[in-house]
């Protein structure tokens, strides 16, 4: 592991932060060790030196093609070390296994940053990472230069701000995985239910959303009201996105993901969506979890070549017999339907 002292020639512009979850991947004995670099690049945008972690594939030193550039955001940690200590070991047994496509991963280390431009301008993360780190990152490293190169991912407080980074720019990214987000499910500030986090939450809330809090600004970098302020742009942009959560979180993610699904579909906005039954916030269920984000990813960074034959003939036999209807918005009935609690 070495540590690097840089200073970037342009604005530190770079998308990963890792998310760490706990125990080690179990699908691939010994898998082949990347190399870790720890760089610390100095910038005006966030605390600086800022952090910045990066994970290269075995065998990177020899290749001669670009790389993906897959951007992976920390939890709700500090984010220290948690790409060597969590992260390192799902990614290398990945690769091994082929569950994610050879790539550069990128993590940068925020804390508690929630991945945006804070609104007493004191940290602008949102502006590192997509700016300054990114084209930090494409001028130093072998990586692919393109949208259709760059992927983004994260868990917990990472899949929360995989979502506000790509939703507020889908045409940066080919794809984005967004795990057990921990975002409000809620699609307006005044009906988030602060009592359970106690005072504490207050000072934290001003130095990001504002004191008294910017209602405008938190519905502009809030994923659920993403969607609903900007439906057209996400539709178009062909951003490949994947959503999932356990049902057994503690922390209630599956409330968020199921709320963004929900809009999603409402607005025909094409996604992947897994709601994982008995799956919990950490531990076990994150060895197939995870690999199966990567699969994801690496189906975007890899798209097949051209469209599949036998599900374009199902297609035209639909159409032809009069069965087939093309996807719009508001397709279900917005009717709801009252259960008894169990």
């Amino acid at each position: 592991m070495t540590t690097h002292l840089l200073k970037p020639k342009i604005p530190l512009c770079a998308l990963l932060t890792i998310l760490t979850l706990s125990m080690p991947p179990r699908s691939v004995a010994n898998p082949p060790s990347g190399s870790l670099l720890n760089l610390k690049l100095e910038t005006t945008l966030v605390p600086s030196p800022a952090a910045v972690d990066v994970l290269l594939p075995p065998g990177y030193a020899e290749l001669n093609s670009p790389l993906p550039l897959f951007i992976w955001l920390h939890g709700g940690s500090s984010g220290k070390g948690l790409l060597q200590r969590r992260m390192k070991p799902y990614i290398e047994s990945a690769w091994a296994s082929g569950a994610l496509t050879p790539c550069v991963v990128v993590t940068p280390v925020t804390g508690s940053s929630y991945y945006i431009d804070w609104h007493d301008g004191t940290n602008q993360w949102e502006r590192f990472i997509t700016g300054q780190m990114l084209q930090y990152m494409r001028d130093h490293y072998k990586v692919r230069q393109d949208r259709a190169g760059t992927v983004i991912g994260g868990a917990s407080a990472g899949g929360q701000g995989t979502l506000r980074i790509a939703l507020r720019h889908p045409n940066l990214f080919v794809a984005a995985a967004a795990m057990e987000p921990g975002f409000p499910p809620v699609t307006a500030y005044e009906d988030w239910d602060l009592s359970r986090f106690g005072p504490r939450i207050r000072p934290i809330l001003h130095a990001r959303f504002g004191n008294p809090v910017d209602k405008a600004f938190w519905r502009s970098i809030h994923p659920p009201t993403l969607v609903i302020d900007h439906p057209r742009k996400l539709r178009e942009s062909g951003l490949q996105l994947l959503i999932e959560a356990g049902d057994e979180d503690a922390n209630g993610t599956f409330r968020s993901a199921e709320l963004l699904h929900r809009l999603l579909y409402d607005a025909a906005i094409e996604h992947d969506y897994h709601l994982h039954r008995g799956a919990a916030h950490t531990g076990r269920s994150m060895d197939w979890r995870m690999p199966e984000a990567f699969r994801f990813l690496s189906r975007a960074l890899n798209p097949p070549d051209g469209p599949d034959p036998q599900a374009e003939r199902h297609k035209r036999g639909a159409i032809r017999k009069g069965r087939y209807q093309p996807r719009t918005t508001n397709e279900l009935p917005l009717t709801p339907i009252h259960f008894d609690k169990p």
